[in-house]
C-alpha cells in the first residue's frame, strides 16, 4: 500500500485525494477478493450508501490501484451524474445590466467594477479579490487551482478600457484591483 501512495503522490494528486482513494482501497481489500463479482458487490454497497460523486471518487482509486498492481482487465466503470439542467438563484441578463447601470449612475463605481467583472469573466469572488491592476493591463488573469490546473479569465476590451480609465481617475497604477476599506 506504501508503494501505492507514494505512486499516487509522484503522479501530483492532491493530499485529499490520496488520502480518499487509500481509504477506498484499504476497504475493498479488508472486505472482497480481487475479482470482478467482488467488485461489482463493492459497487453496488458503494451505491446503496453513497452519493455518486463519492461513489465516482472511491471508484477511481480502485480502479487506479487495479492498474497500478497489473490488473487492467478488471476495471469497473464509473457512475454518470446528471447535471442540473438550471441554476438556482441567478440573476436574469436583463438584471445583471441595470444592476451595473444603477451602480454605475450613482456613483458607486467599485461595486459597478466587481459586477462587471464578475458578470463578464465568470470569475469566483475568491478569485476577484487576486486581481491586480498589472491582469488589467495584459487583459487576463490566470488562476491557479488545486491539482495544478491552471485557468486563464480574459478581460474583455471594452471592460478593460473602461476599468483603464476609472483606475486613472483614481490615479491607481499598481496593488490589488478590489481594496477594502483598509485599502
Amino acid at each position: 500500500m506504501k508503494d501505492f501512495e507514494l505512486h499516487l503522490k509522484k503522479a501530483g494528486l492532491a493530499e485529499n485525494t490520496v488520502r480518499s482513494y487509500l481509504y477506498g482501497v484499504r476497504f475493498f481489500l479488508e472486505n472482497y477478493e480481487l475479482k470482478m463479482e467482488d467488485l461489482f458487490e463493492y459497487k453496488g454497497y458503494l451505491l446503496d450508501n453513497f452519493k455518486p460523486k463519492t461513489v465516482n471518487l472511491r471508484l477511481q482509486g480502485v480502479n487506479k490501484y487495479l492498474a497500478f498492481i497489473g490488473h487492467d482487465d478488471l476495471k469497473l466503470k464509473f457512475v454518470k451524474v446528471q447535471q442540473k439542467p438550471f441554476l438556482e438563484d441567478v440573476i436574469s441578463h436583463a438584471d445583471y445590466l441595470f444592476l451595473k447601470r444603477s451602480l454605475k449612475k450613482d456613483g458607486i463605481l467599485k461595486w459597478h467594477f466587481v459586477v462587471w467583472f464578475l458578470g463578464a469573466t465568470g470569475a469566483r469572488v475568491s478569485e476577484l479579490i487576486k486581481l491586480k491592476v498589472e491582469h488589467v493591463e495584459i487583459g487576463y488573469f490566470d488562476i491557479y487551482s488545486k491539482g495544478g490546473k491552471i485557468r486563464r479569465l480574459y478581460i474583455p476590451k471594452k471592460l478593460r478600457n473602461s476599468c483603464l480609465s476609472w483606475l486613472e481617475s483614481e490615479n491607481r497604477r499598481s496593488g490589488y484591483l478590489f481594496l477594502n476599506k483598509f485599502n
